[in-house]
Order: C-alpha cells, then sequence, then structure tokens
C-alpha cells in the first residue's frame, strides 16, 4: 500500500502490484466519536447533529484517567468529511458538561488503526471494480527488514536563491534518473505544459523537492488557477478538492519564534520536502518511510509532523488496541502545590558545573535513553501519577505516588520503541551491510524518544502531565547523583554532569576499570549507562558574558579514535557565516593532531600560522562572498523593529523588491565594503541578491574570525591577549589599520 486519503464518505488507497502496475481503490469508512455526560444534554445533543450522524448507540468503554468502565454515548458520523463541521458544534457544548472521546483523530489514521493496515505495508486484497473488498496484512511495521517497495524518485529545486519568485527569474532544477536539467520560467504557460508532461512521462512515485511546500508547488498551483494550464502533478485522476495554499505559520518554541510552511500534498504520487521536513533532515528517506509504517501516518504527513505528533500517534494506537476512550480539549489542570512544593519539585534536571580548561585523560559516560527508560522502569504515566489506589510516596524529593496495580499507556508505548532502537544500534554497530538503513530507523526512534520527555510536560499535550514530567526528572536526579557517587567511590574525579552524562577523571583510567564501573552504576540505578568515549584531552569553556564563569554545555575534546566531539562554540551556530565555521574547525583539527597538554601548546605555532593564512585571504579578497553570509532569524514583522540592526535594513530591501518574510524565516546578508565612520549604519547586502563579486568589509570578518580563534585558545594557560602578542598577531579595529599579512613570518597587524 503506497498511500491512503481521505476523499468524500471514504479513504481513497493506493497499492503496487507484485507485477508493478498501480491500483486505485476505494473503501468506506465509518467514523465514530463517543460522549458522556447527564443523558438529558445527550439526547439534545443528537438532536443538534441529527443531520450529520448515521447512528448512535450506547456502549461501555474505559476511561483514560480512571480505567474504570463507563457507559458513554457512540456517535457515528453519516461522512468523515463533516467531522470540521461537527467539531466546531462540539466545541459549543463542552460548557454544558459533556466530555468528548475520539472526535478529532486524523481520519486516514483512524481507518488505518481500525483496519489494522499500515502505509508500504505488504498485504493481500480482494477488490470489485474500484473498491477494496478485503485485506489482510502480510508483514509488520516492527520488521526492520520488512521488503520495501523500490519507490521511483524525481527531484526539483529552484537554482537561485528561494526568496527570488519563479517568475522573476528562477528557475527549476529536475533530476530523474541521473539526468538533470533546467526549466526557465520566462513563459509560465509553457513552463506549466513542460512539468505536466515531464511529469506524466517519467510518473514517479516520490517527488524530493527543495523548498517545495513554500516556493514551487504554490506557485504552480496558482498559475494554473489562473487559467495557464492544468496541475497534473496529482496521480489521482479526479483528487480531492485541494485547500487553499496560503502563508505558513509562525510560532513560538523554547525562547524562539519559528516558521512551518504550508504543506502541500499530492493525491496519488508522493511529495516530500526536504526543507520542510525534519524527521528527512536527521533520519533520511529510509527512516521516514520505517516511521510512517510506525505510526501508521501517511508519508506526506509523517515528513512535515515533528516528533511529538509521531510518540502521541502511537500513544494513540496503543489506546485504542487497550480499547480506552482517548480524550478531547484536555482540560486537566494542574494540581494545587505551594511556593515551596512547586521549588522541591519543579527542578529538571542535574547539572554539575565543570572546572573551565583544559583537563586529560577524561572520560564521558552516558545513561542510554534515561528519561523513556525511566518512565518504563518506574511506570510513569499521566494516569499513573497520584493515583487513588497506591497511595505510597515513591518519587524522590516530589513525593508522588505512582499507581502499581496497571501499567501506564505511555510505559506501554515505549518499551517496545526501545528495544527496537537498541537492536538497530547493534546492528549498526556490528557493520552490517544496511547499517546505514537501520541507522536512518534508529534515528527517527531516537528522536520519539526525546521528544516524549518534553510533551509530557506539554500543557496541551493529549497524553501529557505535569506531574509526570517532575517526577521523570527527579529520578533522572537521584539516578545521576548515584552515579557520581558510584564513580567517586571507585576512586574517579567527577569534571562535570549534564542530566544524564558525567565526565570523570583519575589515575587509573583504563577501559576495563570503566566497565567495573558501569557495571556498579547499572545495577545500582536500573539503567544502563554506556561509555561515549575516553578523551585524550577536553577543554570546558567559560561563559562569553562572564568569562570566569564555567558554562555546561560548551566544550570541546578530542576522543582516542581520533574523532572531535564539539559543543556551544561558534562553529555549532546558525548564523556563523561558513567561511568562519570552517576555519574554527580547521583549527580544531590542527589542534587534534595532539595527545596531551603538552603538544598542545607545541602545536600552538601552527595554528596560528594557520590562523593568519586564513586572514590573510580575508583581506585579500579572496574568500567568496556567499561564504560570508551571516544568517539571522526573523524574530517580528518588520513594523514591530524599533532597532535599526542588519536584519531590519534587509528586510527591508526584500520588501522593496516585493518580497515578504515571516516571523522564524531565515534571513541572510553580507557586510559589504563601505567608507562611512565604523558607528554608522552597517551597509548589507542581501543573499538573495549576491552575485559572488561583491566587496566585503574584511575588516568586520577578520574580528569575528579570530574572535572564533579566541574561543578555542581559551584552554592556553596565560591570556590570549598575551598569546596573539607573543606570535606578533596584533589587531586595533578601532582604527582600522589593515595592511599585508605576511603568513609565513605569522605577522599580522590590523
Amino acid at each position: 500500500m503506497l498511500d491512503l486519503y481521505a476523499d468524500g464518505d471514504g479513504l481513497v488507497l493506493w497499492f503496487r502490484l507484485d507485477s508493478g502496475g498501480l491500483l486505485r481503490l476505494t473503501d468506506t469508512f465509518r467514523y465514530r466519536f463517543y460522549a458522556d455526560g447527564p443523558k438529558q444534554v445527550l439526547r439534545g445533543l443528537v438532536q443538534k447533529l441529527g443531520r450529520y450522524l448515521r447512528g448512535t448507540a450506547w456502549v461501555r468503554r474505559r476511561e483514560f484517567w480512571s480505567g474504570a468502565v463507563i457507559p458513554v454515548l457512540e456517535c457515528t458520523l453519516s461522512s468523515p468529511e463533516r467531522l470540521p463541521a461537527v467539531q466546531r458544534l462540539l466545541a459549543e457544548e463542552i460548557t454544558r458538561g459533556l466530555t468528548f472521546y475520539n472526535c478529532d483523530l486524523a481520519v486516514p489514521q483512524y481507518y488505518a488503526w481500525g483496519k489494522g493496515v499500515f502505509p508500504f505495508c505488504r498485504c493481500d486484497i480482494e477488490w470489485e471494480g474500484t473498491a477494496l473488498k478485503e485485506v489482510a496484512v502480510l508483514d509488520s511495521p516492527w520488521d526492520p527488514d520488512a521488503p520495501l517497495p523500490d519507490l521511483k524518485r524525481l527531484r526539483m529545486e529552484l537554482t537561485e536563491h528561494p526568496h527570488i519568485p519563479l517568475d522573476r527569474g528562477n528557475a527549476l532544477r529536475i533530476e530523474s534518473e541521473g539526468v538533470s536539467f533546467e526549466l526557465t520560467a520566462s513563459d509560465l504557460e509553457d513552463l506549466l505544459d513542460q512539468l505536466n508532461r515531464l511529469v506524466a512521462r517519467e510518473d514517479p512515485d516520490l517527488i524530493l523537492t527543495t523548498q517545495g511546500d513554500a516556493r514551487i508547488f504554490p506557485f504552480l498551483w496558482k498559475w494554473a488557477r489562473q487559467g495557464r494550464g492544468p496541475f497534473a502533478f496529482d496521480r489521482d485522476p479526479t483528487p480531492p478538492p485541494r485547500k487553499q495554499v496560503g502563508q505558513g505559520r509562525s510560532y513560538f518554541s523554547y525562547g524562539r519564534v519559528l516558521y512551518q510552511s504550508t504543506a502541500f500534498p499530492l493525491f496519488g504520487r508522493l511529495h516530500v520536502d526536504e526543507d520542510n521536513s525534519f524527521f528527512y533532515r536527521e533520519a533520511g528517506l529510509a527512516g521516514i518511510l520505517f516511521l510512517s509504517r510506525l505510526t501508521r501516518i501517511p508519508l506526506q504527513a509523517l515528513a512535515r509532523s515533528s516528533p511529538g505528533t509521531a510518540v502521541t500517534a502511537m500513544q494513540i494506537q496503543r489506546a485504542l488496541e487497550k480499547d480506552l476512550l482517548i480524550p478531547w480539549k484536555k482540560g486537566r489542570p494542574e494540581s494545587f502545590k505551594s511556593a515551596w512544593d512547586l521549588l522541591v519539585a519543579d527542578k529538571g534536571g542535574l547539572v554539575l558545573q565543570p572546572p573551565t580548561g583544559l583537563w586529560e585523560r577524561v572520560a564521558e559516560i552516558d545513561f542510554v535513553s534515561m528519561y523513556p527508560t525511566i518512565m518504563v522502569r518506574h511506570n510513569i504515566s499521566p494516569e499513573t501519577i497520584l493515583c487513588r489506589c497506591c497511595p505510597e510516596p515513591v518519587v524522590p524529593e516530589a513525593g508522588y505516588n505512582i499507581c502499581r496495580k496497571r501499567k501506564g499507556l505511555i510505559p506501554e508505548t515505549l518499551e517496545p520503541i526501545l528495544a527496537l532502537r537498541r537492536e538497530l544500534k547493534s546492528r549498526k554497530k556490528a557493520g552490517h551491510p544496511e547499517k546505514d538503513r537501520y541507522d536512518g530507523m534508529q534515528k527517527a526512534l531516537k528522536w520519539m524518544l526525546v521528544t516524549c520527555f518534553g510533551y509530557m510536560g506539554y500543557k496541551n499535550a493529549r497524553f501529557g502531565r505535569i506531574e509526570a514530567h517532575e517526577a521523570i526528572t527527579a529520578f533522572g536526579r537521584e539516578k545521576l547523583l548515584a552515579a557520581k557517587e558510584t564513580a567517586e567511590e571507585e576512586g574517579f574525579q567527577v569534571l562535570h554532569g549534564l542530566t544524564d552524562s558525567l565526565w570523570i577523571t583519575g589515575p587509573h583510567l583504563t577501559e576495563e576499570n570503566l566497565g567495573r564501573l558501569l557495571d556498579r552504576i547499572t545495577f545500582r540505578t536500573g539503567i544502563p549507562i554506556s561509555l561515549e568515549g575516553i578523551y585524550h584531552w577536553v577543554v570546558f569553556l567559560p561563559s562569553k558574558v562572564s568569562p570566569g564563569r564555567p558554562v555546561a554545555n560548551r566544550y570541546f575534546g578530542l576522543f582516542q579514535d581520533g574523532s572531535v566531539k564539539i559543543r556551544g562554540i561558534d562553529c555549532c551556530r546558525s548564523d556563523t557565516p561558513p567561511f568562519i565555521r570552517e576555519v574554527q574547525k580547521d583549527l580544531l583539527l590542527t589542534l587534534a593532531e595532539a595527545r596531551t597538554g603538552k603538544d598542545l601548546e607545541e602545536r600552538i605555532p601552527l595554528l596560528m600560522d594557520r590562523l593568519c593564512s586564513h586572514l590573510e585571504a580575508l583581506q585579500e579578497g579572496r574568500v567568496d562572498p556567499c561564504l560570508l553570509v551571516i544568517r539571522k532569524r526573523v524574530g517580528r514583522p518588520l513594523d514591530d523593529y524599533h532597532a535599526h540592526t542588519p536584519t531590519v535594513s534587509v528586510l527591508e530591501e526584500l520588501e522593496a523588491k516585493g518580497i515578504t518574510l515571516f516571523p522564524g524565516q531565515r534571513v541572510g546578508f553580507l557586510i559589504k565594503e563601505h567608507s562611512e565612520p565604523f558607528n554608522s549604519r552597517t551597509p548589507v547586502i542581501p543573499e538573495t541578491f549576491l552575485q559572488g563579486n561583491e566587496a566585503y568589509d574584511a575588516a568586520k570578518y577578520i574580528d569575528l574570525t579570530v574572535r572564533a580563534a579566541k574561543e578555542i585558545l581559551s584552554f592556553y594557560r596565560n591570556e590570549i591577549n598575551e598569546l596573539f602578542t607573543k606570535y606578533h598577531v596584533k589587531y586595533n579595529i578601532k582604527q582600522k589599520n589593515i595592511v599585508k599579512i605576511d603568513s609565513k613570518k605569522s605577522n599580522l597587524i590590523f
């Protein structure tokens, strides 16, 4: 089964036959939801919904929070397409004391859960005409080796910057069967005609695009609606009506404003926009194919979903298997806490601040999937925390009780996911021929496991509860503290701790002693812990704002296997220009040749020489301006900005060209060469219009590059400015005195 989607009264399903042919079938679907409340009010509800309902019946189902079997009114819709109208009416009834269940489940998934099918399953089918009669699934979604169809792919992307519309000088690059060519948009009707004929001739199963959701398909569809030609990308000859395509949405998450484009799925054919798919970026095609099977979310929807949506889908599936009622518009408030109770319970993960500077022979050990394993081991779930039947307090510090009589929905969902990820990781580690595919699969599972903890404390999460979130972190703090104490009992010095990881050192740091330590920690905590690696050396960096203070997640180090681990420095930041990112990585690789602190100091002259050669290239204008682009996230609408920053300058210039960016989108710019005083308004060139031959502000980029170099030189025991003076690298940014660099003599003055 390649795809399924709602259409009118039922579902459309696409199958690829063993012979290679395609089959489009339809199936009816009876959408059922449930209501609980006073019978008199329920009778009024049935009258109000009369024309939307096929029928009603009293049934008994299990309530999620209490686990009790209760009588509820089962309502069957006359057609799934009536669901949005019914939801609007139900929202008005909540205030009358009614509770509704199962009334906001996605139609394709609800159908798949009920029928036991899933995307890309192998199955035996029986059909009559165009109607599906019977379907029998032949494989399991949990099988990582289940055969998948060989999807014929076509790739499509814009040749110029995506901010430039197709009708203003942009073009399309198409790649199919190893052949690549470009289509220009000088004539819109001709472009649509060429694309339609190309898709009909190639007949791809999957179209991969870059900016397809945001830029390509909305423009093509708009032109088609204006009568410039048909939009023939759908394989379905009679596709469902396509919703009006508008701009995406801006939203706030974890302190940042983000932007998500509207989805533009195809019917009968699959479309994945690489720029609009978190899972595709993290896990690749193998990961999203596997996760689509596992979650029963059709591929196009899964590709555009968040990890939270994916793990929630698996929780819903498990709830349906247990015949649990799934609450709609969860309104369960947080239990009352005094200020002291809140201070005790809501602490988050444990962090032990590291001593800044260089440390040699350090081991990093990490708990394996700590928070998901805690949920499974301690039966932490929204309905099990603070239950009424098991009053004994078991959660450290918070003193919450957890039910011991029934297994929670969340642990039941996570347990098989954890086991499957362990299996996939072991196959990858063993060097299996399919290790790359297994790696994509385990990465997809990893992000679901990471998210399930955060969703537990998310107020809008369907199966969230803040007390469960607090219980998980309380157990996490206890287990990290137990690991620290165990390490110290074994004679190790603990340098740093961060939520689920410890950095330890000691004179007897060997793999044999570490193995014994890991076994003791696993036995004591009940959570498996593994060795991330042993560092030849690691540098814990101080705060940029307060140099005397350590920062938990800013460090870099060299493992014994030769790999370098970096966290929180400039080359990890998305707004660092690519050139400066590569310079910092080059300097790190120069240091990576050293195995001891003494070796590191001996490599400083070579590092300074490498730095000078990069600065010389900057000063002489030999760096591609496109590699100096600084990308910032738009934080608000243009009219809401008060200070005139470079971002505002770029937004104003784009607005003048008829290009509007929304909060959460990224904007790039080059700081161009100028002769005005240094404190004047910074002149910039939008990345959108870069040609690659622009003159840039060499002094500004030299300053940024030197700052990046200083960041990784913080391990040096003397003052960094004294280090630069020692190697004759001097600068005075206010004087703007730039002269020729002689990298051979390591002599730079600017």
